[in-house]
């Protein structure tokens, strides 16, 4: 059940930056555009998360 609702807040963490960048920039975006920015968004978020875990595995080692 954690795991479920941790894959939502990232899921609504995304979606936000994506409606953010959509703001920022001043398009009105379609669904299909929406959509590949949230899932771009998430893949950015987990690939920084990876980056951390390795940094802080690396910093623990030494």
């Amino acid at each position: 059940m954690k795991d479920l609702v941790n894959a939502l807040v990232e899921s609504s963490i995304a979606g936000a930056l994506a409606g953010a960048f959509w703001v920022v920039i001043d398009v009105d975006p379609n669904l299909w555009q929406f959509v590949t920015s949230s899932v771009l968004a998430f893949v950015l978020l987990e690939s920084i998360r990876s980056l951390r875990r390795h940094v802080d595995s690396r910093a623990a080692r030494s």
